[in-house]
C-alpha cells in the first residue's frame, strides 16, 4: 500500500484546491490518503465523492493546534467523525484563534511598513483557513525573503518581530475531541518541536496516558537518525506509527506527496486500527513503498 496521511490543500495553506490534490495523488499512484488541513475538515468535505469515484481510499482527517508546557505541538486526528459537534466546535474554536492571529501578525507587518500583505493573502485563502505560512509565501512573492523557512527565521516564529501567540488548547483537550469523534489521534513532525529529547519523552508519556494512539515515524522520503528514533520511541511506548509528508505545495520538491521511506519493520502501521474503513486496497501487515 502506498499511503500519505498528512497533506494539506488550499482548505487551509496548501497551494492546490482539494481536486488537485486527489489528482495528484492518482498520479503519484498512492492508495490512500488523509486530507489534514490546519484545523477544519473542509478539504475532506468537499473532495471525499471524487475520492471515492475515483478508486482513492480518503481518510477524514484534520491536523489540530494545540499547546504542551507552552510548547504549540500538532496533533493529527486519522478516521474521525466529521459530523461529531465536539470536534467541530473545538476547530471553529481554533480558526477564530487563527484569525485574530493573522490580524496581529498584519498590524505587527505595518508597523514595519510592510503593507498590503494581508490583502495579498485573502484572495489566495478564499473560504479556506488563514496561517503563518500565507505570510511566508507573501513575502516571497514581494521580494522579501526567497523561501519559507527564512520567512519564519527572520519574521514569523517564536521570538521574531512579526510572531504573535496563540493560547491554543491543551493537548490533552485536543486528543479527547478526537477520541469523542472516534478518531486516532497521532502526534505530528515530533522530531520539528523545539524541546529537548527528555521533553519529548515527556510530551509522549502525557499524550499516551490521554489516549493517544500513534506517532508520526516517517515523514521524509529516506531512512534517518530522525525516523530511527521515532520508531524507536513508538516501539518503547507502544504507540502504532503513521507516515506522512506534510505536501503543501509542487515547488516544494523535497516534500512531494507519498514520497516517503519504508514503514520499519518493527513498527506496527497506524492502519491497522482503521483497516475496515479501506474499500478493497490489498493491505499488508507493515507494508508501505516509497
Amino acid at each position: 500500500m502506498k499511503a500519505d496521511f498528512h497533506c494539506h490543500t488550499s482548505a487551509s495553506d496548501g497551494s492546490l484546491s482539494p481536486k488537485e490534490l486527489i489528482d495528484r495523488a492518482l498520479e503519484k499512484e498512492l492508495s490512500a490518503l488523509a486530507i489534514t488541513d490546519h484545523d477544519t475538515t473542509a478539504g475532506y468535505e468537499q473532495i471525499q465523492d471524487y475520492a471515492q469515484e475515483n478508486g482513492l481510499d480518503l481518510i477524514p482527517a484534520s491536523e489540530i493546534s494545540c499547546q504542551w508546557q507552552g510548547h504549540t505541538i500538532h496533533v493529527v486526528g486519522l478516521n474521525i467523525d466529521v459530523d461529531n459537534e465536539r470536534l467541530q466546535a473545538g476547530l471553529k474554536a481554533n480558526r477564530i484563534k487563527r484569525w485574530t492571529r493573522a490580524f496581529e501578525i498584519d498590524a505587527k507587518f505595518q508597523s514595519r511598513r510592510f503593507h498590503g500583505l494581508l490583502e495579498k493573502i485573502l484572495p489566495a485563502v478564499g473560504e479556506g483557513m488563514i496561517g503563518r505560512n500565507h505570510f511566508a509565501q507573501a513575502l516571497i512573492e514581494e521580494g522579501h525573503i526567497k523561501n519559507h523557512q527564512q520567512a519564519f527565521d527572520k519574521f514569523l516564529k517564536k521570538g521574531k518581530p512579526m510572531y504573535a501567540p496563540v493560547e491554543w488548547p491543551e493537548l490533552t483537550e485536543v486528543v479527547d475531541w478526537i477520541l469523542d469523534a472516534r478518531g486516532i489521534a497521532v502526534i505530528a513532525h515530533p522530531h520539528i518541536y523545539k524541546i529537548s529529547s527528555n521533553k519529548l519523552n515527556k510530551m509522549i508519556e502525557d499524550f499516551k496516558a490521554a489516549g493517544g494512539q500513534a506517532l508520526e515515524v516517517v515523514n521524509q522520503p529516506r531512512p534517518c537518525a530522525e525516523q530511527i528514533g521515532m520508531a524507536q520511541r513508538a516501539e518503547r511506548y507502544e504507540l502504532y506509527a503513521s507516515l506522512g509528508s506534510d505536501f503543501h505545495r509542487p515547488e516544494q520538491s523535497w516534500r512531494d506527496l507519498g514520497w516517503l521511506a519504508p514503514m520499519p519493520k518493527a513498527c506496527q502501521p497506524v492502519w491497522q486500527l482503521f483497516e475496515e474503513c479501506f474499500s478493497g486496497t490489498a493491505i499488508e501487515k507493515g507494508a508501505q513503498s516509497s
